[in-house]
């Protein structure tokens, strides 16, 4: 009997001593798997975390680049914002100035002429009549002259009267006449019933466009060119100034003369460079949308 318990016993602490070997390699599994899974946890996390951080200061760089994008673009619209009214006030001051210079000198002279007249009819000179009342009709013809100048430069009412081509070729006879610049005007196949916006927008541009080689590119022909190809009107103003840095250099007259097409949705090009004169080529959409109204 004896033996037989000691067996009994030997069996029970073997299948014992089985049991407890299984659940500590059961335990060692579960916490190398735990251990394991607590290292993805956290690696994860920490790749994570990199992620973010790298993601967070690229958004801040770009946050500051735009920013200083922004600062930029406000002071340049500053600066240009103060040419703009400088501009404006320059132009009153020519205004002015050929007002009072020209219509207000040649008034006076009227007046004076007028009471030299006055003085020859009491003395019945007679003779003296005639020339005296050519002087007088020179200077009030001067002096409309001066006038229909200016208002032609305020608004040109030749385009409502004559057309697009008639007001160019004036204006390049104008400018001709003026500066000694040829000024040659070509157009093809221009439709007489362009939108009034169009009309105007042609004849601004080619305004400041000539006022631009007058003033700057020391140009000796100036070539315009207006052609109509399908829905949009191709326009080309070409000299052969001095030229200058077209990627560089861009003045308020260039870029007034941009804002101006990109109104009517149009492009805008220039092509210059120093010592091989500049080319300013537009293309405007004959179906002119102007962006800043609401489509009806």
């Amino acid at each position: 009997m004896l033996e037989i318990a000691d067996q009994i016993g030997a069996i029970a602490e073997s299948q014992l001593n089985s049991g407890k070997l299984r659940v500590t390699e059961a335990y060692r599994g579960y916490r190398r798997r735990l251990t394991l899974t607590i290292g993805l946890t956290i690696g994860l996390g920490l790749l994570l975390a990199a992620f973010s951080i790298r993601e967070i200061l690229a958004l801040e760089r770009e946050t500051a680049e735009r920013y200083t994008e922004i600062a930029h673009a406000r002071e340049e619209l500053k600066g240009l914002s103060a040419r703009l009214v400088d501009a404006h006030e320059e132009e009153r001051r020519s205004i002015s100035r050929e007002l009072h210079d020209e219509v207000g000198q040649a008034l006076t002279g009227v007046l004076v002429e007028l009471a030299n007249l006055s003085t020859l009819i009491r003395n019945r000179d007679m003779n003296a009549l005639a020339p005296k009342a050519g002087e007088i009709k020179k200077l009030v013809e001067n002096s409309i002259s001066v006038v229909r100048n200016i208002a032609l430069l305020l608004r040109p009412s030749m385009l409502d009267d004559l057309g697009l081509l008639p007001a160019l070729q004036w204006q390049a006879r104008e400018v001709s006449k003026r500066s000694g610049v040829r000024v040659k005007v070509a157009a093809e196949q221009i439709s007489e019933a362009l939108p009034e916006e169009l009309k105007t927008c042609v004849y601004r541009l080619v305004q400041e466009a000539l006022h631009n080689c007058v003033q700057h590119s020391e140009a000796h022909t100036v070539r315009v060119t207006v052609r109509q190809e399908q829905a949009r009107i191709l326009l080309s103003i070409q000299d052969d100034g001095k030229g200058f840095h077209a990627q560089q250099e861009r003045g308020l007259g260039l870029l007034g003369m941009e804002e101006r097409v990109s109104h009517l949705g149009g492009s805008f090009s220039v092509d210059s460079e120093p010592g091989h004169g500049t080319v300013l080529r537009i293309v405007l959409p004959l179906a002119v949308s102007i962006h800043h109204k609401e489509p009806a």
